[in-house]
């Protein structure tokens, strides 16, 4: 339940958004450009107990190489975790960086299969974005973005070791001055139906969604490795 009173919104499809750059995250990075010349044209696995310190994908990276000029480097996560134990899933789910161009921002959210079984992927991962209580924050969630259509990328799976990514794209939009911005802290993320949710934190602070209400989510993907 959303505190304050505040209800979710239902899910919605497509509308557009951006993202950084690295070997895993390339195709993230081509649609927060796409969406930057847009503009300018026109039962939780945390449970109950503390949040523990940040899972974040950009501790076991190795240098990326270098990115052209204007852009930024995102970080993909190498073996992930920081020695964190397996969650009973047997997937991790992890960030990356956030990249930003033209108030629009891009992350990365990882899935790594950390078990020793396969792990059958497909869909959209399911997002809710919560504040700093970790409370429910009134922020739709839409799936595909403006330069993906929201199109449903084939199943695969994932083997011991090997990882999935997504990206979840927003616009730091302020337009109405009575209406609150909006700033999530955490990420909730079911990876898969029947799948106990996972809480992160944004690798690089809050999601601030100006007033939009609003972030967009692709389909789990293969990195584009």
């Amino acid at each position: 339940m959303a505190s304050g009173g505040q209800a979710r919104r239902a899910v919605t499809s497509s509308s557009p958004g951006p993202l950084r750059r690295t070997k895993g995250a390339f195709g993230l990075c081509t649609a927060l450009a796409a969406l930057a010349a847009l503009t300018t044209a026109c039962d939780d696995e945390t449970g109950s107990a503390p949040l523990p310190t940040r899972t974040s994908a950009s501790a076991a990276l190795p240098s990326p190489s270098a990115p052209p000029p204007g852009s930024r480097a995102t970080g993909a996560p190498a073996d992930g975790g920081g020695g964190a134990p397996c969650p009973g899933s047997g997937v991790r789910v992890m960030t990356g960086p956030v990249s930003a161009a033209m108030g629009v921002r891009g992350m990365g959210v990882f899935l790594l299969n950390c078990g020793t079984e396969p792990f059958g992927v497909s869909g959209h991962p399911v997002l809710e974005v919560l504040g700093e209580e970790r409370e429910e924050l009134d922020v739709a969630v839409r799936l595909g973005t403006g330069t993906d259509g929201g199109a449903r990328r084939p199943a695969f799976v994932l083997r011991p070791g090997e990882r999935a990514e997504a990206s979840v794209i927003w616009r730091n939009t302020v337009t109405r001055t009575d209406v609150v911005a909006t700033s999530g802290a955490y990420l909730r993320v079911t990876p898969a139906p029947g799948v106990a949710a996972q809480t992160v934190a944004p690798d690089d602070g809050p999601l601030d969604l100006g007033n939009t209400g609003a972030v967009e989510v692709t389909p789990w993907a293969r990195p584009r490795d």
